[in-house]
């Protein structure tokens, strides 16, 4: 009967906070230099633990040099084109509703030049390097669609970030760049 009682004035452990992940994915526009002016658009897929960050990205560059027209349609093009997929390592850290990185990795990149009918193709690995900031939320709110016009469910981890990255690729043919990124994720872990 003691046995009884005792066990029952024990406090139970509160339900346990389970804790979110660190994974996000965010949408990149950017200027980069090949040695031309040239535009990036890619998508890079990020998972932290701890500080470490590690990211799969995916990134097109596209110079164009000449476009001959007849009237109001183009009918030759002179392009040139690189598609990266990459793996990176690096170091992510958060402060409220601020993270900045820094990381590093190697690639597989496609080159294609296109001269009219005249197309060439080739492969080579590089390493890309890339350093950003983001911003997000820095306390679990409402998602809300449509950018703060329509609120849904109760407060969440999940919701948007935007930043500016510096990233570059040393290779066959390198290139440097500045973008701004538009994520959705999971930015950090939320306490309630």
């Amino acid at each position: 009967m003691i046995f009884i009682t005792t066990s029952a004035q024990e406090k139970q452990d509160a339900s346990s906070v389970k804790e979110n992940p660190i994974v996000f994915g965010d949408a990149l526009i950017g200027y980069s230099n090949t040695g031309k002016t040239a535009l990036t658009v890619g998508v890079n897929i990020n998972y932290q633990l701890k500080n470490d960050l590690f990211t799969f990205r995916t990134l097109q560059t596209i110079s164009i040099d000449k476009i001959e027209w007849f009237y109001m349609f183009p009918v030759s093009v002179v392009s040139n084109r690189t598609t990266e997929y990459a793996a990176l390592y690096g170091k992510r850290y958060v402060e409220d509703g601020l993270a900045y990185h820094f990381s590093g990795g190697i690639s597989y990149n496609i080159n294609k030049d296109i001269n009219g009918d005249f197309k060439t193709r080739e492969t080579f690995i590089g390493f890309p390097l890339e350093a950003g900031i983001s911003w997000f939320k820095s306390e679990k709110k409402r998602f809300r669609f449509f950018y703060g016009l329509i609120p849904v469910g109760k407060p969440t981890s999940f919701g948007r970030s935007i930043g500016i990255k510096l990233y570059g690729n040393v290779a066959k043919r390198s290139y440097v760049g500045v973008g701004v990124t538009f994520g959705l994720g999971w930015h950090k872990i939320y306490t309630d």
